[in-house]
């Protein structure tokens, strides 16, 4: 009978976790395949599968309010990192990869800054050309008090937006509220602030109009809000009669939007009230992470437990509220209302609301970037006025605001794919 060989060293499998009931050939296979991945490969796939929609089914089951979580936090397109991970330093830093490195920092600085560095030069530039007009405090002011209610309009606007969808209805919905606030206080003699509040409510009912239509009717957004739009455009036309409303107001009603604080317009005031409180839902709060993540892959969303139809109604509540804040802070600065203030804001809203979107946090709807903008179109607008430019001009600044916005945000988003 012949003898039984022993086992020798090279038939031994390995002791570790890994080489249990696993071949020898198996092992030195998987350890040639994860030499030659590249660094983060895994990573990406993850990553282009989630954003995909595609479900994840390796590892253990999760609970619904962490899928939740893992989605809002990866749905986030300007939280991205560049660069390897791990120990860093070395002679490899120091190399074309540091140039490059530098090179995009310096490129992410100046596409975040970029805007605000147009509006000082802006204003510098006017400052020289007419300095005893435009440098003065008095024509601050006036650039502070006109702009600011589109600066509110336009936060209403990009609402929707990061949630991925427009609202056209919006300057339509502020010349309702501005004329039904004037209606309400200057004809019909009510308490100011009970009208603010009438006022207030029917923009959010607006708004839960336009978000059951998109929602339960899945109807887009852009013809959806277009016709209501219109259709808050008769209703207004129906209050007053296609006329200036003007009249008798509480004299501290009218000093709400024409008194200053610290030397700064009270509307102003307003708007940077408004734009810290949305900053803070948007940017510090569940709910504005979720609508960040609806915006940028509604099917990854809700495949990650997130109620996406409801954040989208959500998102035109809060337009139409802020649509009417808009309104009655209009009125109290102007002494009335005008029917054709509401489709005149519509383009300058949604230009800043679009060129704000290229600076602080380039590719992404944000507050202060569309305060930025607003600003900027102000100036520009305001400083061409002073010297004498026609009344086209402000159309012509508007449009070419919108196209320099589209261009940029094309350039920013095929940068981030190349890379």
């Amino acid at each position: 009978m012949a003898r039984r060989r022993q086992p020798g060293p090279r038939d031994r499998r390995p002791a570790g976790r890994e080489g249990l009931g696993r071949p020898a050939a198996a092992l030195h296979g998987e350890e040639h395949r994860r030499g030659t991945e590249r660094p983060g490969q895994g990573r990406l796939e993850h990553r282009v599968r989630v954003q995909a929609g595609v479900p994840q089914a390796v590892g253990p089951p999760v609970s619904r309010e962490h899928s939740a979580r893992a989605a809002v936090a990866t749905a986030d397109p300007a939280d991205h990192t560049t660069g390897t991970h791990g120990g860093g330093g070395g002679l490899d830093e120091a190399g074309p990869a540091g140039r490059r490195r530098g090179a995009s920092a310096v490129t992410e600085l100046l596409s975040r800054y970029s805007l605000i560095a147009v509006l000082a030069l802006l204003w510098i530039a006017f400052s020289l050309w007419n300095p005893s007009v435009f440098l003065t405090t008095a024509n601050l002011q006036t650039i502070l008090l006109q702009q600011a209610t589109v600066g509110i309009l336009a936060l209403a606007i990009v609402v929707p937006l990061i949630a991925g969808h427009y609202d056209l209805s919006s300057g339509f919905q502020f010349g309702l509220a501005q004329s039904l606030c004037a209606v309400l206080v200057m004809r019909e003699g009510w308490n100011p602030l009970a009208a603010v509040a009438v006022v207030l409510m029917a923009g959010m009912v607006i708004g839960v109009v336009n978000g059951q239509l998109i929602t339960r009717l899945s109807l887009p957004s852009f013809t959806t809000t277009l016709g209501t739009g219109l259709v808050i455009l008769g209703i207004s036309e129906y209050l007053t009669k296609n006329q200036v409303i003007t009249g008798n107001a509480a004299q501290w009603f009218l000093d709400l939007g024409r008194g200053t604080l610290l030397g700064m317009p009270l509307p102003f005031v307003y708007l940077a009230l408004a734009g810290v409180v949305l900053f803070v839902m948007l940017e510090l709060t569940v709910w504005g992470r979720k609508a960040y993540a609806v915006g940028a892959n509604p099917s990854a969303a809700r495949l990650s437990g997130i109620a996406a139809d409801r954040v989208v109604r959500q998102s035109f509540v809060v337009t139409g509220g802020m649509c009417a804040l808009a309104g009655c802070v209009s009125v109290t600065s102007l002494g009335g209302s005008s029917p054709v203030v509401g489709f005149g804001s519509l383009l300058p809203a949604f230009a800043a609301a679009f060129l704000g979107a290229t600076c602080i946090r380039p590719g992404r709807y944000n507050v202060a970037g569309t305060v930025v903008a607003v600003y900027v179109i102000g100036v520009g607008i305001i400083g061409l006025q002073q010297k004498g430019a026609a009344v086209y001009v402000q159309d012509l600044f508007n449009g070419g605001a919108l196209l320099i916005a589209v261009v940029v945000a094309e350039l920013v988003r095929r940068r981030r794919v190349a890379a």
